[in-house]
């Protein structure tokens, strides 16, 4: 699975992550040339501080992670911290309260600070779907949204519900958004395959938590 390494991304978002684990990871990404790096924002700090300034790998910081039901101030809050300590994109996750509130039409007014915000410092802005919470309706709403927000990717899931993978859901989600705007699958439990199909369909980045199983 060589040649997939430069569309791996490790994600390292659960509660119980240690230390050693992202060392690991980073020993991945640095030995393995992957293409980033995903962590909680009390770790971008020590991260970037290991990775040095000039490494290529994609340092992102999740922000309103798991249910994104944050004040729009917060995760802007959020956002200029993580930047600040050295992220170089920021995965911020859908408002899926103010979805399904008459209050909806905040998200588009949301993603569009929030959007602006990260471009201003020349940084990525990923919108992170909970597909569990979505029917299809709803998620090609929220994919409009982000997408006429100016997003550069759109994420499937959180990963903080735990879902059999599913090919068949992700390549659907691939073929939703726009080839405009660049696609994140969490990838976890997909064969070596399944992650070939992916990249074959355009997706830009497969996210892994899971260590790396080298065969």
């Amino acid at each position: 699975m060589n040649h997939l390494f430069p569309y791996i991304e490790r994600t390292l978002l659960h509660p119980g992550v240690t230390i050693n684990e992202q060392y690991s990871a980073l020993d991945d990404v640095t030995q393995l040339g992957l293409a980033g790096l995903t962590v909680a924002p009390f770790w971008v700090k020590k991260i970037r501080r290991e990775l040095g300034d000039d490494h290529p790998a994609v340092l992102s910081a999740v922000v309103g992670y798991p249910y994104g039901y944050q004040r729009t101030e917060v995760k802007q809050l959020e956002i200029e911290l993580a930047l600040n300590d050295g992220a170089t994109e920021i995965e911020v996750v859908l408002n899926t309260s103010a979805l399904f509130s008459p209050s909806s039409v905040w998200l588009k007014i949301e993603f569009a600070k929030l959007v602006a915000q990260v471009h201003q410092q020349e940084k990525l802005l990923t919108v992170v779907l909970e597909p569990s919470l979505l029917d299809q309706e709803q998620r090609l709403k929220v994919i409009k949204l982000a997408t006429d927000a100016g997003c550069d990717f759109l994420k499937n899931a959180t990963g903080a519900v735990l879902t059999d993978f599913s090919l068949e859901q992700a390549l659907q989600f691939r073929q939703d958004v726009s080839k405009s705007v660049g696609v994140k699958i969490i990838a976890d439990g997909a064969t070596d395959e399944e992650l070939e199909r992916l990249v074959a369909a355009g997706v830009e980045r497969l996210a892994l938590g899971q260590a790396l199983r080298l065969t």
